[in-house]
């Protein structure tokens, strides 16, 4: 006999409480500012609001950013934020040796857009 197993997808409002709960034990990705309550959905990073606001100058197709508490929540959205991370940015980041540039060439980098399709595509 086959076997289906049924993943249940968690509901908006918990995605929403998960994602507050992790922003509010992370830092800022960029400045290393405590409770930050921005995503940049496609980085999978969390941002404080002074960074988020610097990332929206971007454009949505470098950081695709949203409020966590704010905006509403699909799970597409959660999956990047489970998958991406801010550790796993950093370390990519370090790797070309791209954290010590400014965040607008940071983010624009081609490591950064080889990263967003490394997290697209997991």
């Amino acid at each position: 006999t086959w076997e289906y197993k049924i993943q249940m997808h968690p509901t908006p409002e918990q995605m929403k409480a998960s994602l507050v709960q992790v922003a509010s034990q992370s830092l800022c990705c960029d400045c290393n500012g405590v409770n930050p309550m921005n995503a940049s959905i496609n980085n999978g990073i969390f941002l404080c609001d002074v960074c988020a606001e610097v990332h929206k100058t971007f454009g949505d197709q470098f950081s695709f950013v949203r409020s966590i508490p704010n905006n509403d929540w699909n799970y597409i959205c959660y999956l990047y934020m489970e998958l991406g991370n801010n550790e796993n940015f950093r370390g990519f980041m370090e790797k070309y040796s791209l954290l010590a540039e400014p965040v607008a060439i940071r983010y624009t980098s081609r490591a950064a857009e080889y990263y967003r399709m490394r997290v697209s595509s997991l």
